[in-house]
């Protein structure tokens, strides 16, 4: 019986091997060279299947109570930066992979691929890595979400023990579309393959100043998946190459997502001619000039051609969203967005295909949607565009959308950072809003003072016309404002330093509003001291969000602010003169996003009675209810929650427009309690966008 089951076995192998090209004990059985393994019997060892069953569950965060080890094979680690602080190890008792998070770095130099490990198990903790398994030890809590703990220092010769190594490691055969949940965690090889964007300048991230990014890579069906690269990798700079050819890396994913790690630039072996499935657009050449013409109005889907230009935006400072990508050709120039995230350098000349695309406006500005990211062939690097000198007075949205301007003798007023709301660039014929994301890499540079000159790109939306700069290097002249000059006005608020209490922040000086976080006054300013007090008394909630920031997130004293899935919070956002909260995911790369506004509790026997307004936009589903807690515990997962049964807005209703919620009596609910205003949304699929007004509690 015994020779039965050991042939059996070994017929298993050879059809595996047939199947998938590898099996495990041809991986990892060939006779190890150096190193001797720990003593450690055959019966403490547990396979990986076996610690999944018991311990894994997606979204959890669970200890490991079983004094076993698992025994595998080092298959990546962090020697050229691409990886960090994670090594993976394959299972020697199973086809499945896993990843160790580890708090320490070079840790190539102990664990090499190819080395066996063995994982004290107990102790540890499992979780989920947005669909990857992975060991680690407890629980990060950062204020925002629980995260997997590393494996520290101290613990780390006791939890990850070498063993023999020089075992040889060898990637299974896959193709995009074969990819499974098996392979996750484990070394693959796809053949075939070849970078969506080549071209001199093309690298494999930014570094400088270093950038974590997605770089699309696609087989000859047109079949595209993700390259994760990291800005601190060793290869970072370096060109990627331009043919077709094979590419070793580790199989993850994020959410839904299908994602590759390289480990080093060797793993990308591209040394065949290019196949058709990406690299460049065909047919005639449409001028942007002519592009823009044919827009009458309406959307106009696109069916061949391309556009030929300079890009003249800057993804390496991220002041434009990762899909978009501004091309200028003479003295035209138009926004082109992507289905999803593009690398394209600044100054890169670039051919664009058209066909599919869709020729629309978004918030007022002309471009082409809906680009596949396989249609962009890069033609040159280090091309300039001269920007064309004007006057504020002369910015014409018809002749200089998309454009580069250049604006002389002109000064910045109405607040204290570039990505303040409100800031304006003003010369002698008028003043042009200029809008710089937060999350740029310059966003919280202090507004130079004096006269300055600005080359930005002109824009357009629902507010407005305005401007941006694509890097810090587009404002010359001028100089730091000092706080300490009495006469000054160092954040363009009309109010003199002197007067003023924060000239850092505009919101900050006597009448500015705030939230003193006492929900028993209401109409809260700073008064003459600069102490921020209730003007009124009462009992309450009266929260207009008139205090906060546009394009951050909403902070107010008493009320917290929580993603529960995904990392976007409810966000302060200005519209016509008006702040208000909005929480959306649109362009959220998270599988799933959940978002929670809570108010300060409230004692229903002095004020029984909630109303609020809410708007939705660009509707896609309802994604905003409304909840109630008598036991709120700091976190609204483990809280017990009732859903009110409130009006909010609809898709019937009008886009932007706030619907009034009604009088909702929350006496019936309990004596004390907190009010939740919970947003739920999916990426690429629900995304509506919802918005909060005047909420109270009176």
């Amino acid at each position: 019986m015994k020779n039965f089951v050991f042939r059996s076995w070994m017929l298993f192998c050879v059809v595996a091997f047939i199947t998938i090209s590898s099996c495990v004990k041809e991986n990892f059985d060939s006779p190890p060279r150096d190193g001797v393994d720990p003593e450690i019997r055959t019966d403490q060892i547990i396979s990986l299947p076996e610690l999944l069953s018991q311990f894994y569950i997606p979204g959890k965060f669970v200890e490991i109570t079983v004094d076993k080890y698992l025994k595998g094979i080092v298959v990546s680690d962090d020697k050229d930066g691409n990886i960090y602080k994670l090594i993976y190890i394959h299972d020697e008792n199973s086809e499945l992979g896993i990843s160790l998070s580890i708090d320490e770095t070079n840790m190539g130099n102990i664990y090499p691929i190819g080395r066996r490990v063995f994982v004290k198990l107990v102790g540890l903790t499992i979780s989920d890595n947005n669909g990857n398994p992975q060991i680690g030890f407890g629980i990060n809590l950062d204020g925002t979400r629980p995260s997997l703990g590393r494996i520290p220092t101290t613990l780390l010769a006791q939890s990850v023990i070498p063993g023999m190594y020089n075992f040889e490691v060898k990637p299974r055969l896959r193709t995009i579309n074969t990819l499974s949940p098996s392979d996750v965690n484990t070394l693959v090889r796809l053949e075939g393959m070849q970078f969506v964007t080549i071209g001199d300048g093309v690298t494999y991230a930014p570094s400088d100043p270093p950038q974590n990014v997605n770089v699309n890579i696609t087989d000859c069906d047109n079949n595209v998946i993700i390259l994760r690269n990291s800005g601190y990798s060793k290869f970072a700079n370096q060109n990627v190459p331009s043919k077709n050819g094979t590419v070793t890396a580790i199989y993850g994913v994020f959410g839904t997502t299908k994602q590759l790690f390289i480990r080093s630039a060797a793993d990308v072996v591209f040394d065949k001619e290019r196949c058709g499935g990406g690299g460049g657009p065909s047919g005639e050449k449409v001028t942007i000039e002519n592009l823009r013409s044919q827009f009458t109005g309406t959307a106009k889907t696109l069916t061949s051609g391309f556009l030929q230009g300079i890009v003249i935006s800057d993804i390496a400072n991220k002041n434009i969203n990762a899909q978009n990508v501004i091309v200028q050709d003479g003295e035209f120039g138009i926004l082109c967005r992507f289905k999803s995230a593009v690398n394209i350098p600044l100054g890169t000349e670039v051919k664009v295909g058209l066909t599919g695309g869709s020729l629309s406006e978004f918030n007022n500005i002309l471009q082409v949607q809906n680009l596949e990211n396989t249609s962009v062939e890069v033609v040159a690097s280090g091309k300039t565009v001269a920007p064309k000198i004007l006057t504020v007075s002369q910015i014409d949205i018809s002749k200089h959308e998309s454009t580069l301007i250049k604006i002389e003798n002109a000064t910045l007023i109405g607040g204290a950072k570039l990505s303040d709301s409100g800031i304006k660039v003003k010369d002698a014929s008028g003043e042009i809003a200029l809008f710089t994301f937060a999350t740029s890499t310059f966003g919280a540079l202090v507004l130079p003072s004096g006269t300055i000159t600005i080359t930005a790109i002109v824009s357009d939306f629902t507010s407005g016309k305005q401007i941006s700069i694509r890097n810090p290097g587009d404002i010359t002249g001028g100089g730091p404002c000092d706080v300490n000059v009495a006469t000054a006005d160092c954040d363009g608020d009309g109010v003199a330093n002197g007067q003023d209490c924060s000239p850092s922040n505009a919101a900050i000086f006597p009448g500015g509003l705030c939230n003193d976080g006492n929900a028993a006054t209401v109409n809260d300013q700073y008064d003459a001291l600069c102490v921020c007090k209730g003007s009124a008394p009462g009992e309450g909630i009266d929260e207009a969000f008139s205090g906060q920031t546009n394009n951050m997130d909403i902070t107010i004293s008493g009320w917290e602010n929580v993603a529960v899935k995904g990392t976007r919070k409810w966000q302060a956002k200005l519209f016509s003169g008006n702040l208000y909260a909005q929480s959306t995911a649109f362009n959220d790369t998270a599988p799933a996003m959940e978002t929670w506004l809570i108010t300060p509790e409230v004692d229903t026997d002095k004020t029984p009675t909630l109303t609020f307004e809410s708007a939705k936009a660009f509707w896609f589903h309802d994604g905003l209810t409304v909840w109630v807690t008598t036991n709120y515990t700091g976190n609204p997962t483990t809280s017990t929650w009732t859903k009110i049964n409130a009006r909010v807005a609809v898709n019937a209703d009008a886009d932007n427009a706030f619907i009034p919620s009604g009088n909702i009596d929350l006496k019936s609910f309990g004596a004390k309690v907190k009010v939740g205003f919970k947003y739920e949304g999916v990426g690429g699929t629900n995304t509506s966008s919802y918005r909060l007004d005047n909420i109270k509690i009176q």
